[in-house]
């Protein structure tokens, strides 16, 4: 039996895939974060992480012997430096193609089921992808937390801690946000949490994890979480307005922004909040009238699978548009 494999490896856990030559769905698993492999220890845990996992989805395919299994294809996407990870990937899966790609690789190619469009992706981070009906793909943004990553989680923490701040300056207004990190994360002043996050005790996963703080804020009904989700929204239009034009070419004009456009899709847990993904769709459309924004068409793991079959020139046409199901019935 040929096996391939798609891997979706993010910060916060690791998503993993099998389909056989037919794309038939066999096993997935999920496991922990694969980022920050440029640390000590690192690639040591992302080996212990997908081993642990090859070892759970071959345990049940395994058992006609493992010799009548063949890897055709693998693909993984993978969040951060890319070098290292394909260091540690490499002995563990003796594919005939095997590709370490930027996780916006396989998230474009999930949401668009192969075709063109733009995917906007707000996690801890944010990025932009887009692919022209040539093939030809475009990337905005994802240049990481100190100097980009605008609309992420960890953009929408970070203004919700200056927020706080401001108000203990008296140089901003009042906001539920100060009452919620004073009581929730038990500090008697904004001076003790600037301290832990310097001192590195409260780090920049934790500062994105406030995200879903502010949101909470934002629905009960504060002003200023309201108006952070808000340009989160805003800003991560920015990022498919920027690659629209790549799209349609350098020429588009007013004419053609009347038109359709380029199909948006977005993905993310930042994207779960109903003020970013309004003021997200809104400013987007505020360029292109008619253009259709919605969620992926597959996870960013079936697109990983998707590519390793691509890889191999194996179609699987046929029963591409019955994986979601698939993938339901595996869990």
């Amino acid at each position: 039996m040929k096996l391939f494999l798609g891997v979706d490896g993010g910060q916060s856990s690791t998503r993993m895939v099998l389909g056989d030559e037919r794309g038939v769905l066999l096993a997935h698993a999920k496991g922990g974060p694969s980022n920050h492999t440029e640390e000590p220890g690192g690639p040591e845990r992302l080996r212990a992480v997908l081993q642990a996992m090859l070892k759970e989805i071959l345990g049940g395919v395994g058992r006609g012997g493992q010799d009548r299994l063949s890897w055709a294809a693998a693909c993984f996407g993978m969040t951060g430096e890319l070098a290292i990870k394909r260091q540690v990937i490499a002995p563990l899966i003796p594919a005939a193609e095997l590709n370490v790609v930027h996780d916006s690789v396989i998230a474009l190619e999930g949401a668009t089921a192969g075709s063109a469009g733009i995917i906007v992706m707000a996690g801890t981070g944010s990025v932009a992808r887009g692919r022209n009906g040539e093939g030809a793909e475009f990337c905005v943004g994802g240049w990481g937390h100190a100097f980009g990553d605008e609309g992420s989680a960890y953009w929408i923490g970070r203004e919700s801690v200056r927020a706080v701040l401001a108000e203990w300056d008296q140089m901003g207004e009042r906001t539920r946000l100060t009452s919620m990190l004073r009581d929730r994360l038990r500090i008697q002043s904004p001076h003790e949490l600037i301290r832990r996050y310097y001192a590195g005790a409260f780090s920049r996963e934790q500062l994105a994890g406030l995200a879903v703080w502010a949101n909470e804020a934002a629905e009960a009904g504060d002003k200023v979480a309201q108006n952070i989700m808000s340009r989160a929204g805003l800003e991560l239009g920015r990022l498919a307005n920027a690659l629209a034009p790549r799209l349609l070419g350098e020429a588009a004009d007013r004419g053609s922004r009347l038109m359709a456009g380029p199909q948006v899709y977005y993905s993310g847990g930042v994207f779960n909040s109903s003020a970013v993904l309004t003021s997200f769709t809104e400013r987007v459309r505020a360029v292109y009238p008619a253009c259709q924004v919605s969620p992926p068409q597959l996870p960013p793991v079936l697109g990983a699978l998707l590519l390793a079959y691509q890889a191999s020139r194996t179609a699987v046409d046929d029963v591409l548009k019955t994986w979601p199901m698939q993938l339901k019935n595996l869990s």
